[in-house]
């Protein structure tokens, strides 16, 4: 009988760890540094926390597979961290990047015209020493330039998306804000 009990416990735990995610649903988390008050993101997967710095001045809003940020005093910017279920994430070979960069375009907005690849990199930042893959692209909505990148960050059962779209004038500068954020991951 206690065996039987053991073997069910042990079941029910490696069950639930089996199906712990990652739940983009933020908990804001105080710390001081050098005497200087800092908040980063705290977010739970199964028994461990994990934690992001979003850039300053952004504002979040999250929910169970989706992080949304907003960048203060520009229009038209959409920064959101995806967790995307994927039991078998694409490789991070030429196959595998091949068909993440023609999902990149095929998820641009209907009516998009004059799509372009302005650059593919395979693992312009390591994080926690797990690959990345980041594409940029262009397009052209509504008669306005808009540029959009999209880092892949494959963990064991699910994808993590960071994407930025936003008017091509302040791509740039958003962009090297936002990526530099990335590098804040804690136990991802």
């Amino acid at each position: 009988m206690v065996n039987t009990l053991r073997v069910l416990l042990a079941a029910v735990f490696f069950t639930s760890s089996a199906h712990a995610e990652l739940l983009l649903t933020p908990s804001v988390l105080e710390y001081e540094l050098d005497g200087v008050k800092l908040k980063q993101l705290a977010f739970e997967d199964g028994a461990k926390t994990v934690t992001y710095q979003a850039p300053h001045g952004w504002t979040v809003q999250g929910g169970a597979t989706r992080l949304t940020l907003r960048a203060p005093n520009k229009q038209q910017v959409d920064a959101t961290i995806t967790r995307i279920p994927a039991p078998h994430p694409e490789i991070l070979n030429d196959e595998g990047m091949a068909k993440l960069l023609a999902q990149a375009l095929a998820d641009l907005p209907k009516g998009s015209v004059d799509a372009a690849v302005t650059s593919q990199e395979k693992n312009p930042l390591k994080i926690q020493g797990k690959g990345t893959f980041l594409v940029t692209l262009t397009y052209t909505l509504y008669a306005q330039q808009y540029c959009r990148s999209i880092l892949f960050l494959n963990r064991a059962e699910d994808q993590i998306r960071s994407q930025l779209t936003c008017r091509a004038a302040d791509f740039r500068e958003l962009q090297q804000v936002f990526l530099a954020s990335q590098y804040s991951w804690q136990n991802l």
